[in-house]
């Protein structure tokens, strides 16, 4: 009878041994997940300030094309009227 006791102890100390055995080898397995988290996020971060800046400067690009040509099309719209007045009025003679 001791010795089945014994068995009996024996078999649940292994049982507990191997349930916190699985546990350390889950957190170490998280723990390195987490890293690779950690890593993951971190690029993204340095991607995005990328992006961010990119699309910025691009904006500004494309900001400045857009005025430039306003500012062209004006000209040309001042040009035309200026002429059409001075026809209209006579001072350049037709």
């Amino acid at each position: 009878m001791a010795s089945d006791k014994v068995k009996n102890l024996q078999n649940e100390v292994e049982g507990v041994k191997n349930i916190m055995t699985q546990n350390v080898e889950r957190m170490l397995a998280r723990g390195e997940n987490l890293d690779h988290l950690r890593n993951k996020t971190e690029d993204l971060e340095a991607t995005s300030e990328h992006f961010k800046t990119t699309s910025q400067k691009v904006a500004r690009k494309y900001w400045w094309k857009n005025a430039k040509m306003i500012i062209i099309i004006c000209v040309i719209v001042a040009i035309i009227l200026i002429l059409i007045i001075l026809f209209a009025t006579g001072v350049i003679p037709t």
